[in-house]
């Protein structure tokens, strides 16, 4: 039985193979077909993922077997057809291809699809349509539960029965019936179709060889006032109860030349790292602001040296930052981008075979030896660092503000035990995503408790200002090494902290400044 790592080769086989064919066939209108020998004789496909994203306008693709998820996603054009079955998420954040499956559909298919059309002829699983913008979804047969999820436009239409939940939080565009629906839930409400209305919609579906009779009916939202109350729980605390100290060894002298990089590993050995001069990566939406600006002695400025996390306008040092929304826009950034990193909370949980094929996708879109990081709240980070490992990720970020309300000291020992427990042997790193603005002090603790890097906002998004922050990050943070007698930010170690009070004792495990040790429970077994 093949492996998860036989169907990523083959997946990523048949797109290496397939997508640099696509323009010579769009200027042809040639077909191009996945499943079939050079001969025309049949060899289905059995679960690969993350098939021919980013279809441009005029491809046309024909496959056969039973696909898994993240099948042509991302499309911009072009029509893919399946002969058989397709997995979760097919035709996701969809701009405008035509796709259609002869079987069955899996979970969340058109996910955030923002136009375009997708059509099943055997039925589909949970969530169809989740979060879709706008085009057209037309499926025959039956639909699982909460149709049309979170959608803000477009218009979906089953022939067949619908589970519980739908429309659940759709705020625009019409979820169109032909069978039985369940009572929809608050803030959906459910109403006959006019005559024009139908007319309309069977005008639409005329071109699939389908109609609508006249018991269909109509879903949509009822408008209702709705009031959004802010439960998130921030962290209890911040870095500033840990004290940095010296070890043994002897002060450097004003102007020592200290190293404070860091790096984000590439794909293998062989590839060259993402260079961080400063060991964080700032995080900003908009990389516009990052203009390319020499300063007054015509050297390069930190801001043009250190990469930057962005959703949109990146630059070729800059990490994409991926999450429900900004994906939208991966095909046009991920060929200009030295990495990416996915942001698990913002998605819809992930199994292993979704995974996978978006990964799949963003090994494809963005350069092969590109570093791909995962970020996630701290409550699940051995579930993180387990999957980023098993999927070959570079870096595992846990994001410390994730409702929890863990403080920032805690962090420490769960960090510590959870990259000696599951990234010790491997080559994938930690990180941290900090809510607030670090200073020198806040990387140099984070540092230490076993992040190779952290995830920070600059205080302000002025350009100039973001310059003499990390100008003024560099100057502490060298200074502070200095103090404790160090080359290196690689040479800094958990012994180098201590808690300066009681309660950070308790929940770090420090050694107690003046105690000179953790406290007597950390020793408890």
């Amino acid at each position: 039985m093949a492996g998860p790592g036989d169907v990523f080769e083959r997946s990523m086989s048949i797109n290496a193979k397939f997508l640099p064919r696509l323009q010579a066939a769009v200027e042809q209108n040639a077909l191009l077909r996945i499943g079939w020998t050079g001969s025309g004789e049949e060899v289905p496909k059995n679960g690969e993922v993350g098939l021919c994203p980013a279809m441009p306008e005029g491809a046309r693709i024909n496959a056969l077997g039973k696909l898994g998820s993240w099948t042509s996603s991302f499309g911009h054009g072009g029509s893919f057809d399946i002969e058989g079955e397709a997995g979760a998420f097919f035709g996701a954040y969809n701009h405008g291809s035509k796709l259609s499956a002869s079987g069955f559909i899996g979970r969340c298919a058109g996910f955030m699809m923002q136009g375009g059309e997708l059509t099943g002829e055997d039925g589909a699983d949970d969530d169809l349509g989740m979060f879709m913008n706008d085009g057209l979804i037309f499926v025959r047969g039956d639909v699982g539960q909460r149709i049309g999820n979170g959608m803000t436009g477009g218009m979906i239409v089953v022939q067949g029965n619908v589970g519980n939940d739908a429309g659940c939080g759709m705020k625009d565009g019409q979820i169109i019936i032909e069978g039985r629906c369940p009572t929809p839930p608050h803030g959906t409400q459910l109403r006959p179709l006019t005559a024009s209305e139908l007319k309309k919609i069977n005008k639409v579906l005329d071109s699939h060889g389908a109609s609508l009779g006249e018991d269909a009916f109509c879903l949509e939202s009822s408008n209702n006032i709705e009031y959004h109350i802010d439960s998130s729980t921030v962290s209890s605390g911040d870095l500033s109860s840990i004290a940095i100290t010296p070890m043994e060894e002897s002060p450097l002298i004003e102007n020592y030349d200290v190293d404070t990089a860091a790096f984000i590993l590439g794909t293998d050995e062989e590839t060259l790292p993402v260079l961080l001069p400063l060991p964080i990566l700032p995080y900003v939406p908009d990389g516009s602001v990052l203009s390319s600006e020499t300063n007054s002695s015509g050297r390069l400025s930190h801001i043009q040296t250190q990469p930057f996390l962005v959703e949109e306008h990146p630059r070729p040092i800059d990490i994409l930052y991926l999450n429900l929304r900004s994906l939208c826009t991966l095909p046009e950034y991920s060929d200009s981008v030295a990495g990416a990193c996915l942001d698990f909370d913002s998605l819809p949980a992930l199994n292993d075979e979704e995974l996978e094929g978006l990964l799949v996708i963003l090994r494809t879109l963005l350069r092969p030896e590109s570093p791909i990081l995962a970020c996630q709240g701290i409550s699940r980070i051995q579930n993180l660092h387990k999957r980023t490992v098993y999927h070959n990720l570079q870096v595992a970020v846990s994001r410390i503000e994730d409702g929890t309300g863990i403080p920032e000291a805690a962090t420490l020992p769960i960090i510590g035990r959870s990259v000696k427990t599951n990234l010790e042997n491997s080559e994938t790193t930690a990180a941290l995503e900090f809510g607030f603005t670090c200073d020198a002090h806040d990387i140099i603790v984070a540092r230490c408790a076993g992040a190779q890097f952290v995830i920070t906002q600059p205080p302000v998004l002025e350009t100039e200002d973001m310059e003499f922050w990390l100008q003024g990050l560099t100057i502490d943070m060298k200074r502070m090494l200095r103090n404790l007698g160090l080359e290196s930010i690689d040479q800094v170690k958990r012994a180098h902290l201590r808690a300066l009070d009681y309660d950070t004792a308790a929940i770090s495990g420090l050694r107690m400044v003046g105690y000179e040790r953790p406290l007597p429970h950390w020793f408890a077994r």
